[in-house]
């Protein structure tokens, strides 16, 4: 297969608006889908911040032609993979993966469309799926992490923006409220094919598949659902909460901020380079060498940006002892001015490219990565050339333009410091 992903991949719009890519694999007789569609957690009302996740989660529980054991047992029986996902990744978007043998395309695909476009969720399958949702978010009600995170995030962000979370009451309020007819009313707003895009890799014909995919979702509803009506965010001085959980041997913390970075900036990429070398790896990067190894006041400890359609948080997080909370934290907040004032080195930044380019490899070494990467290119407006271009635009990253970047986008006077635990 060449390496040129622009000049081999078939590219296709649908009357309705829907968006298709294939690209060709012949190295064994698989293919793997991935696609988003615009209906992820960011769409769901204030009413009920779980509409969207669990919409998707019902649409393989059974449609109009067949209930879900019917579904679940032609596609267990082919091994064909099928899955729907609005509760990670991107706020803005519904994900959609497939994975099976290309002999079984048909079936597959005929399997994936029923579900998107035809389904009844039946009252007995979500009452099944709401308690199974309420042990899940009681579970995560005991993580010190989870509570550090969804604390932080109620101080950075006001209710209604896509990064700010629920309390675990608040979530299982609404997933016991919610109703089919919640559940049907959200897919006939969300579920059209002006934002669907769906992407195919593997042993198929790229110029048959698009035209197949189309065929059989020219009949999806088109328009365009509402836009969302973003809250601003006012940026506040820091802030410090203590989340108090009893018998927990360690806390969770976390020093988090609204970044103003989104995957479309510029400066993502140089960015995002910046804080790997930050934090990536408890083992090898500043803060992990520092509060960790050297100091021994964490287990562990990370540096992470999350940006997508829309702006996400910096964030740092770290495992303590509780008797080593405060000490940590002022190490942490040390080497983040460190970082920030001296900057990024010549070999980290080098170390952080080679990295970079090394995990893009990595991750199109597999129809589902390559599917992934396209879809990921198509959704953000990038366009697929974006795969040829990405190993020369990391090379061409500078030190002047991480530090920059990072500077741009990092503010420890912003952090807010949330600590979980018996603390």
């Amino acid at each position: 297969m060449s390496s040129r992903f622009a000049e081999n991949t078939a590219r296709l719009e649908g009357e309705n608006g829907a968006t298709f890519l294939a690209l060709e694999n012949h190295f064994n007789p698989t293919l793997a889908l991935s696609g988003t569609l615009r209906a992820g957690s960011a769409h769901s009302p204030a009413s009920n911040p779980v509409l969207a996740a669990l919409t998707a989660q019902m649409l393989e529980k059974g449609t109009r032609r067949r209930t879900k054991l019917e579904l679940a047992g032609e596609l267990e029986n082919r091994g064909i993979s099928i899955s729907f996902s609005a509760s990670g990744g991107d706020p803005d978007t519904m994900d959609i993966s497939l994975a099976c043998l290309s002999r079984d395309r048909v079936l597959a695909f005929e399997a994936l469309v029923e579900m998107l476009t035809e389904p009844v969720f039946p009252a007995e399958e979500l009452a099944r799926e709401k308690e199974r949702l309420v042990g899940a978010v009681r579970q995560l009600s005991d993580q010190t992490g989870w509570r550090a995170s969804t604390a932080a995030s109620r101080l950075i962000y006001p209710a209604g923006h896509p990064y700010c979370a629920e309390t675990a009451e608040e979530i299982i309020a609404a997933i016991e409220a919610t109703t089919t007819a919640e559940l049907a009313d959200f897919h006939e707003r969300f579920y059209r094919a002006s934002s669907l895009i769906l992407a195919v890799v593997g042993d198929v014909d790229r110029a048959a598949v698009v035209q197949e995919l189309a065929g059989l979702l020219g009949p999806m509803r088109t328009g365009a659902a509402a836009a969302i009506d973003v809250p601003p965010i006012h940026r506040p001085a820091s802030a410090r909460e203590r989340v108090r959980m009893k018998e927990k041997v360690n806390a969770d913390v976390l020093l988090a901020h609204d970044s103003g970075l989104t995957r479309t900036a510029a400066d993502f990429l140089p960015t995002t380079l910046g804080v790997a070398a930050l934090g990536q790896s408890t083992l090898s990067s500043r803060l992990g060498l520092r509060v960790r190894d050297t100091e021994g006041l964490t287990y562990g400890i990370n540096a992470r940006m999350s940006a997508g359609r829309f702006s996400g948080p910096f964030a740092i997080s770290l495992t303590v002892a509780p008797a080593n909370l405060d000490r940590a934290v002022q190490s942490a907040r040390a080497v983040l001015g460190e970082f920030l004032e001296g900057g990024i080195t010549e070999k980290e930044t080098l170390d952080e490219k080679r990295s970079r380019a090394g995990k893009f490899k990595v991750d199109l070494a597999s129809n589902g990565g390559i599917a992934g990467a396209l879809d990921m290119a198509e959704t953000y407006g990038f366009g697929v050339g974006y795969l040829d271009a990405f190993p020369a635009s990391v090379e061409k990253i500078t030190v002047e333009e991480v530090n920059a970047a990072v500077r741009r986008h990092i503010h420890p006077e912003m952090l807010v410091e949330v600590a979980a635990g018996e603390v």
